[in-house]
């Protein structure tokens, strides 16, 4: 028979629910009967995300501090997704980082220390919701790689003892401390309930070309908003005003962000296909030198965008992309290439598949996948191990 702190721990999926959970069991000082006036709401748009993505993003709430002296911004997020969607999460979470220079947009909106925020995610069908307590932190020997998403979750298809374990370790370590507990004491003791790294695997062609095509579309569209706000100067602009010039003389605003969008994420898929993970540092090296085409492309890129200085990958969404694909099952996925496929070139066969659920994507015309997809056949014809064994 489940126990009645179990029972409340299922209860949870809604913010009033999550409220009474940490106010009875972990004994968070929470006063207030309104649970709306225990928090500011966000919009989707102040957090970066796009109309198309907001939709997906139900409600986003800050707990409002609890206590005085309190480090911690802690986030209800309820999402629409099946799966906790990692890359907005990402995202949430750089639109709250404190940073060094902070954009004029976001000079009045609070932000802090990486290690001080905790997101609470709710996701999945209406009638199996689930839940997932979220931290990041920072590689201390990695400073440039991706934070690392830690997590403690449940949802109702699990079992009693997991239930009983992620009980035990939110009453163990995210009660509400002490007066006398040290901020530091706190921050290690609610940072220490995070052991399990969370992981989101792509297992197969559909899935990975899927979230693909829908990131390099959201690159596209980055690409084209920061066109229309650079002066000649601007990185972006000298790098569409060298690709005009050497490559492509009637190349639009709107085919080069195609360019980008395509090149960037097709070429990270191949680098991902030679390696166990790659960075968004380094993006040359990162792909094989048995594709000198597509290196010479990336370093085109980088050298004329002044990758060292101004170029913001951020901001166009190669973070995310890096992301999507470090997650994602390479040997599984070129196992299903080779079963779909069989005898056809999975190179040739995947871009071809990227291309059409990037269409899917953008709804556009394609001539500029026609040119970029000549540009790869060529490449392949001179680098037959482009996949690698």
């Amino acid at each position: 028979m489940p126990t009645p702190d179990l029972d409340q721990l299922r209860s949870i999926k809604t913010f009033p629910s999550l409220v009474k959970y940490l106010r009875d069991e972990l004994d968070w000082p929470i006063e207030a009967d309104d649970v709306d006036d225990l928090t500011f709401d966000y919009a989707a748009e102040e957090l970066g995300f796009d109309a198309a993505a907001a939709v997906h993003i139900k409600e986003i709430k800050q707990l409002r501090p609890l206590d005085s002296r309190q480090p911690w911004g802690i986030f209800w997020i309820n999402f629409e997704k099946k799966r906790l969607p990692v890359v907005m999460l990402r995202r949430i979470l750089g639109h709250l980082v404190l940073k060094k220079r902070a954009a004029a947009q976001q000079a009045s909106q609070r932000a802090w220390h990486m290690h001080d925020l905790l997101f609470i995610s709710a996701y999945g069908e209406e009638s199996d919701r689930a839940i997932t307590f979220a931290h990041f932190s920072q590689p201390p020997d990695s400073p440039g790689d991706l934070p690392i998403l830690k997590v403690l979750g449940w949802d109702d298809g699990d079992t009693v003892l997991h239930l009983v374990d992620a009980h035990r370790i939110l009453a163990e370590k995210l009660r509400w401390p002490a007066k006398s507990t040290g901020l530091d004491d706190w921050r290690n003791q609610w940072a220490s309930a995070f052991t399990l790294r969370h992981r989101e695997v792509i297992t197969t062609t559909n899935e990975l070309v899927e979230e693909l095509a829908r990131l390099a579309d959201a690159t596209r569209r980055r690409a084209r908003t920061i066109l229309a706000r650079e002066s000649e100067r601007g990185p972006l602009r000298r790098l569409y005003a060298a690709f005009k010039a050497a490559l492509i003389h009637d190349l639009t605003e709107d085919d080069f962000a195609d360019v980008i969008a395509q090149t960037i994420s097709y070429g990270l898929l191949i680098a991902r296909f030679s390696r166990i993970a790659i960075s968004a540092q380094n993006l040359v090296d990162m792909v094989p030198a048995s594709n000198p085409f597509l290196r010479e492309l990336l370093g085109t890129f980088l050298a004329l965008a002044g990758r060292q200085s101004a170029f913001d990958f951020d901001e166009l969404g190669i973070q995310d992309v890096v992301e999507v694909l470090n997650r994602a099952n390479a040997d599984a996925v070129k196992a299903d290439f080779g079963n779909r496929t069989r005898d056809e070139d999975p190179v040739i066969h995947f871009y071809e598949h990227f291309l059409a659920a990037y269409d899917r994507q953008k709804k556009i015309q394609r001539g500029v996948f026609s040119l970029l997809s000549g540009y790869w056949r060529s490449a392949h014809q001179f680098s037959p191990m482009l996949i690698g064994s």
